[in-house]
């Protein structure tokens, strides 16, 4: 019976420290780095997703066109259009009127009155 390639057991363990060796540099290269594989690959994943929302947001911005802003009165405009009473209310608390004349003369409740006449105070200041 003649063998070829014999292997001993001290060249075993050789071979195994080296590959155990080789195994905790690297680890300590990755822990070093201060990001583990799983979170390389989950930032990547991350950034993906981020990438998409942007793109969807700008898709929508684009079918709303622009936002009104605090100094843009196109807010005041669409609390108008939508219903008659609070329009009249609003233009009334833009002049100043007192919230018991903007209850009556609009026919809506006195603390309703009272949160459109705060929201025009803060709006104008």
């Amino acid at each position: 019976m003649d063998a070829g390639f014999v292997v001993s057991w001290k060249e075993l363990l050789v071979v195994g420290i080296i590959v155990l060796a080789v195994y905790i540099a690297e680890m300590l290269l990755l822990m070093g780095s201060g990001k583990s594989l799983g979170q390389r690959f989950g930032r990547r994943a991350e950034n993906k997703e981020l990438a998409e929302i942007k793109a969807r947001l700008a898709r929508l911005e684009a079918r709303l066109g622009p936002l009104p802003t605090e100094n843009d009165d196109s807010a005041d405009s669409i609390v108008e259009i939508a219903s008659t009473p609070y329009s009249r209310a609003f233009n009334l608390a833009k002049q100043g009127v007192d919230v018991t004349q903007v209850a009556a003369s609009c026919g809506i409740s006195r603390a309703e009155a009272e949160l459109i006449v705060a929201m025009q105070n803060k709006h104008l200041q």
